[in-house]
């Protein structure tokens, strides 16, 4: 009984970590960096980029991030590479008070740490989610980047 007790523990135990299929040792690494245009409405965003050490099993597609209150779709890059634009409300008014013009991208209330996201993925129709916690952040992006002429 105590041999049956133990096997069955095992199983459970297997088959649990199984569920994490995007694991914390095969992300090379994760980071965002903060966009802000240089003129007044040219709008302002975080990139999030995530770079595996190794493909996807098969089957398994990466689709969406939650991150900073932000939830929206990765773009793949290539087998390893992964891109997701999210856009905030910075620096969309087009002119004093002009508040229509604004747009911004899916919210999610799932609070957070600043180095924190939940990874969105598939696995044979099945959603799952896995939170990462070592993203970090890259300096800002302000635009224009060309220098002024005087």
């Amino acid at each position: 009984m105590k041999y049956l007790a133990t096997i069955l523990l095992s199983l459970v135990i297997i088959s649990c970590g199984s569920t994490h299929i995007i694991a914390q040792d095969n992300i090379e690494s994760a980071t965002y960096q903060g966009w802000i245009g240089g003129v007044r409405g040219g709008g302002g965003g975080i990139n999030f980029n995530l770079k595996l050490k190794s493909e996807l099993p098969k089957g398994v597609e990466l689709k969406r991030v939650i991150f900073k209150g932000f939830e929206v779709p990765f773009t793949q890059q290539d087998a390893l590479s992964y891109n997701a634009a999210i856009i905030t409300g910075v620096n969309q008014e087009r002119f004093e008070g002009d508040k229509k013009s604004t747009s911004t991208s899916p919210k999610n209330n799932i609070e957070l740490k600043d180095n924190e996201a939940i990874l969105v993925f598939f696995k044979n129709g099945k959603e799952y989610q896995q939170k990462i916690t070592n993203v970090t952040e890259k300096p800002a992006l302000e635009y224009p980047s060309a220098r002024p002429k005087f």
